[in-house]
């Protein structure tokens, strides 16, 4: 089985980046520079035509889409334990994974991908505002969640996909300059996750993944 990761740095990508560590899975990471546009050049549009990342590839085929892609790796990985076997657990991993899909990384979007929303720059500019708050909101939301839950993890006693996406969440707070006072259960919890071993290893591919490419 041929495995191709297609991320980008500081992008959702991290979370199935995690993953597959997490998983120990034999894979590829092929990176993609947003800032240089390569999402919109035919050779990654041919790949995946929405010119969005993350992108897998299982030999040959395409699975595109965040919470797609983390729910494959669980199911061919289950050793993983990436997804709770509990069935309402598992049922509060998607409702977390889809809050962050569809609302978090929306409100992100529109302080850093503004032009996904509009052509006009000053409507751009005025997106700003409202999408820090957004995200702010969902910050605010996350750290009642870590507040509330006494396991190191956010859904259930393991380690999973939602812990691997809320990294995710950290790091655009971090890219955000926001200050981690404001957020200090969640801080300290993700701290904590950024010292695991398939996190740190995960951290070194993209690294050296980005560097060979340089």
């Amino acid at each position: 089985m041929t495995i191709s990761l297609y991320f980008a740095p500081n992008s959702s990508a991290f979370a199935p980046l995690v993953a597959l560590e997490e998983a120990c899975a034999d894979y590829h990471a092929v990176p993609v520079s947003l800032a240089a546009g390569e999402q919109h050049g035919a050779a990654y549009r041919a790949i995946n035509p929405r010119g969005r990342v993350p992108t897998l590839v299982v030999d040959g085929t395409l699975i595109p889409e965040v919470i797609a892609i983390l729910t494959w790796i669980a199911d061919r990985y289950p050793d993983a334990g990436l997804l709770p076997a509990d069935a309402v657990e598992r049922a509060q991993a998607f409702a977390v994974m889809s809050w962050i899909a569809s609302t978090v990384h929306v409100a992100l979007a529109q302080v850093r991908r503004p032009e996904r929303y509009a052509d006009d720059p000053a409507v751009r500019q005025a997106l700003d505002a409202p999408g820090r708050a957004a995200f702010a909101a969902a910050l605010g939301e996350l750290e009642a969640r870590s507040i509330a839950t006494a396991s190191p993890y956010l859904i259930g006693d393991r380690f999973g996909a939602v812990d691997g996406y809320a990294l995710v969440v950290r790091r655009w707070a971090d890219g955000l300059a926001i200050d981690r006072s404001s957020f200090p259960s969640f801080a300290d919890r993700t701290d904590a996750l950024f010292a695991r071993p398939s996190v740190r290893r995960a951290l070194d591919r993209e690294a050296l993944t980005l560097a060979a490419a340089a």
